[in-house]
């Protein structure tokens, strides 16, 4: 796993509890999760489904599946019903919600556990991130360039449940930066777009994702998500 992935991961499986108006932490307010709830994210050449498989009040237990873009299938939940034919990557994982720390991982593809190494554990950091929200001023436009005063519209990312856009959704748009460490996102600026309503479909994923100074602009864009999804696969005992 890179360090990009666990940055995307921990992202886009934590949801965020508004501490104020312009600020908010990647941190609390986990619970809201519900098993069955999923993402599929967008990442170069590579699609990832993250899958809530089960919490308690502790704990959430989280499925991660890869497949090249050039095996997408045309429907995303019976495509992980039927065992997610030509998947390249499936994995299992624990996140303690008192400490944020992954621990149990197993990988199905390696029929193995393992220990993330530190430098791919990164979860830690990023949920003690302090982010603030983006000046309306910075905030991307999009339309024509008019002549004098920019009066186009902020640009927003595309709300997608069950296969299908839902239309009308407002995101917030919110960024940060990562410390000064030996890590590859060392003082990188963060970006992240969040639906500003929680109570319509799993809104406390971001539904956009940039890391700025990585080889360009390095972008994550969610393609699907839904609830109510469930997979039959299940860890040994260590």
């Amino acid at each position: 796993m890179t360090l990009v992935k666990s940055l995307i991961l921990a992202i886009l499986v934590i949801p965020l509890f508004l501490f104020s108006e312009a600020e908010t932490y990647l941190r609390d307010n986990l619970k809201r999760a519900q098993p069955g709830d999923y993402i599929v994210t967008a990442q170069g050449k590579m699609f990832t489904i993250l899958l809530i498989r089960d919490r308690t009040p502790s704990h959430l237990v989280i499925e991660e599946i890869s497949i090249p873009t050039s095996a997408a299938p045309g429907n995303w939940r019976y495509w992980i019903e039927h065992d997610a034919p030509s998947h390249t990557a499936w994995v299992m994982y624990t996140l303690d919600l008192d400490n944020t720390q992954i621990h149990d991982y197993y990988s199905f593809t390696k029929n193995s556990y393992y220990d993330l190494a530190p430098a791919e554990n990164i979860l830690s950091t990023l949920l003690n991130l302090r982010l603030t929200k983006v000046p309306p001023d910075q905030l991307k436009k999009v339309g024509p360039v008019p002549i004098g005063q920019d009066l186009r519209r902020p640009w927003q990312p595309k709300m997608m449940v069950n296969g299908s856009v839902i239309k009308n959704v407002a995101f917030a748009a919110w960024r940060t930066q990562w410390p000064q460490d030996s890590s590859d996102l060392s003082g990188k600026e963060i970006e992240v777009y969040v639906p500003e309503e929680n109570d319509k479909y799993p809104s406390y994923f971001p539904y956009w994702l940039q890391v700025s100074g990585m080889s360009g602009n390095a972008q994550v864009r969610i393609v699907d998500s839904g609830t109510n999804l469930r997979t039959n696969k299940t860890r040994p005992r260590q």
